[in-house]
């Protein structure tokens, strides 16, 4: 039943009230009239009336005086009793009692007649809603299903629209994929062939060398060579050039047609100085036989010979040796390194050496052997160009080192040095990127310290300058080691105030980057292996542990986390953009990131270090990855590609397999390929931040 329909009660009830109400008013009215009834004869109200005006006066006056019989006690049974029966004129007399049962029973019934109607009227209406309230639930109910109908065929719809666009995707991902796939095979097989013809070039020049040895005059021969030394020169210069390319994966059809060319020529001077030695051996035979003939009989065979070998004795030293090696070749597709080094040289041409010499020569020979090996294996390993890196910065740390001893230990900059280090600890440990004032101040501080405009006054030494960004320098890395390593987020406030110190600071860029290279030699990058004859102390020096003063190396797990932090802070320095209004590049910008990656690709990982690759290279991934995704889209998308696919099988078959490190990078990986995004690193502020 609706909310605005009364029960049967409450109308009762209700009912009761407003019938009490009205027998009160009509007693009232009764009783007044049995009070005139004697002394009114006549009409009294309606247009008949004859009641003079007085009289109506004198009336209304008595009648507005009288009390309401509702608002009043009950009048006393006298009265009562007196105005039970009254009598007409006509003698006809009647009950007043009487009159007022029936009219109340009469009353009573009609107000049950009338209640009884709006009951039924009510319950006439409560049907209607009802029925009304169906009808509009099953359109409702109807409606629901329609829209519900529409909806689902919407979803399906879009369902569908995403599974084509989905296939679509993959399917220009596999032809990319098969395409790229496609090209890096035909520059592995068009790199193959060139090599194999710089091998045949190679022969070629041990041939010229060897015919040379054949040569029965000497002097004769290295005129004869002296003549094609300008092509072979040529010819090793082109090789040269076309290592380089090997080196970088940059061949191309015209490098084969160039070596094919190269290799025509060496044929032609190979035959040429094949029939030039034939026509000198035949030469030098007629002379010997001419000299033997005009011989006097008393020389001894012994002299004859000395004076033959006097007369045909050479220069020991003729033409320069060329030599030409394989360098580690890299290619795109990730199979970046091939082994094949392969030296081969056009020996000199001397004279026969005496048999201590020739010992001497083997000996070397051996010693030089060893030692292309010990560098092979080094090279398979590491980087060249990140060793070189590595070197020259360690080279540089070194001597600013030296060069600050005799002020570090100076009695009279004690006092200065303590303020030194005192006003560039406290900005630096206070660094973060709570608002762009508070970033600017620690700025400013550790700007104005270092140009002499703040106390202590760094000019007021000749190497105090010096000595601030020693102790700068070092600091920073050391809020990688501890800072950035229980908080990575906090690593890109840092990251901004070192490339805004970076900017007004060369030197010291170049004295922090070393730094990072002497505490994380991975930030180069280089994974040096254990070589023969190092000690495990120095092994472990060299890769970044730390040794208590009790001799004891720490623990893997803590190494681990403090190399995260500062490979972590040297990435977010990669990406950190310039501050407002400055119109310089990013001094180590992202073109770092990016050559920290591909050295990292260019060498063969180690089962000794290959949870730490791979953790470094997801801490990378994840800080650099959406910048360089956005700067070089479609060849970081490649590199991640090859990284899944070639280069981390290779991680699995020389790690641990099911290990932490290698499981989070490979799901990072399939992830941010399945996504074909990366989500920008946690804390980076925003370009305009500051």
């Amino acid at each position: 039943m609706p909310h605005f329909v009364s029960t049967k009660e409450e109308i009762m009830e209700n009912t009761n009230d407003i019938t009490s109400d009205f027998a009160c008013l009509k007693v009232s009215a009764l009783k007044k009239a049995s009070r005139i009834s004697g002394e009114v004869d006549r009409i009294t109200i309606g247009p008949d009336s004859m009641v003079n005006e007085n009289e109506c006066n004198e009336t209304s006056e008595n009648i507005e005086n009288e009390q309401n019989s509702c608002n009043t006690s009950v009048p006393n049974k006298s009265i009562q009793s007196q105005n039970n029966k009254t009598s007409m004129q006509s003698g006809i007399t009647f009950s007043v009692k009487k009159i007022l049962l029936e009219s109340e029973y009469q009353r009573k019934e009609e107000v049950q007649k009338e209640i009884e109607r709006h009951w039924q009227h009510m319950k006439e209406n409560g049907k209607a809603i009802k029925e009304h309230m169906a009808i509009s639930r099953s359109h409702m109910a109807k409606e629901r299903e329609r829209k519900s109908k529409e909806n689902y065929a919407y979803i399906l719809a879009e369902e569908r629209i995403a599974e084509q666009e989905e296939i679509r995707r993959r399917h220009e991902q596999q032809k990319e994929v098969e395409e790229y796939r496609r090209k890096m095979k035909e520059k592995e097989e068009l790199t193959k062939k060139i090599m194999n013809l710089r091998n045949i070039c190679g022969m070629k020049y041990r041939d010229i060398a060897a015919l040379s040895e054949t040569c029965k005059d000497k002097n004769s021969a290295t005129v004869a060579l002296s003549s094609y030394v300008p092509k072979l020169e040529e010819v090793h210069h082109q090789i040269e050039l076309i290592d380089e390319k090997i080196k970088v994966g940059e061949v191309t059809l015209v490098d084969l047609n160039t070596i094919e060319k190269m290799i025509t020529q060496v044929d032609e001077i190979l035959l040429t100085f094949k029939l030039e030695i034939e026509r000198i051996n035949v030469q030098y035979e007629v002379n010997l036989t001419k000299l033997q003939n005009t011989t006097q009989s008393y020389v001894q065979p012994q002299d004859l010979q000395k004076q033959v070998s006097e007369s045909t004795q050479p220069v020991c030293e003729i033409i320069t040796s060329e030599q030409i090696n394989s360098n580690n070749v890299q290619t795109n597709e990730g199979k970046y390194v091939e082994k094949e080094k392969e030296n081969t040289q056009v020996q000199n041409i001397s004279c026969p050496n005496p048999p201590e010499t020739t010992q001497n020569v083997v000996s070397t020979e051996e010693s030089l052997t060893t030692t292309e090996q010990e560098e092979s294996q080094l090279y398979e390993y590491v980087d060249k160009e990140s060793l070189q890196l590595y070197v020259n910065s360690q080279k540089f740390l070194e001597n600013y080192v030296k060069m600050l001893d005799e002020f570090s230990q100076s009695a009279n900059t004690k006092k200065f040095r303590f303020e030194c280090k005192k006003a560039i600890n406290i900005p630096v440990n206070a660094i973060s990127g709570i608002s762009e004032q508070h970033l600017r101040d620690k700025y400013e501080s550790l700007h104005n310290l270092l140009i002499g405009k703040s106390s202590p006054n760094v000019n007021q030494y000749p190497q105090g300058a010096a000595f601030c960004k020693n102790i700068l320098a070092k600091q920073i890395v050391n809020q990688g080691e501890t800072l950035v390593s229980s908080k990575p987020k906090m690593a890109f406030p840092v990251a901004a105030v070192v490339v805004a110190l970076w900017n007004d600071h060369s030197d010291f860029g170049e004295l922090l980057l070393s730094y990072f290279h002497n505490v994380c030699p991975f930030t180069v990058p280089i994974f040096m292996p254990k070589m023969v004859g190092q000690s495990n102390e120095s092994y472990y020096k060299l890769m970044g542990y730390k040794y208590a003063e009790d001799g004891t190396v720490e623990k893997h797990d803590k190494y681990l986390k403090r190399m995260s932090g500062v490979i972590r802070l040297y990435a977010s320095i990669t990406i950190t953009s310039q501050r407002k209004g400055v119109v310089k590049s990013n001094p180590h910008g992202l073109q770092s990131a990016w050559r920290w990656l591909a050295a990292i690709l260019n060498t063969e990982p180690r089962k000794e270090v290959a949870n730490l690759r791979a953790t470094l290279l997801l801490d990378m991934l994840e800080v650099t990855g959406s910048a360089l995704w956005a700067a070089y889209p479609k060849q970081f998308h490649k590199l991640l590609i090859l990284l899944l696919e070639e280069y981390y099988p290779r991680m699995q078959r020389v790690g641990c397999i099911g290990g932490g490190p290698l499981v989070r990078l490979e799901e990072f990986l399939r992830n941010t390929l399945a996504k074909g995004s990366i989500a920008p690193p946690e804390g980076q502020l925003p370009s305009n931040f500051w």
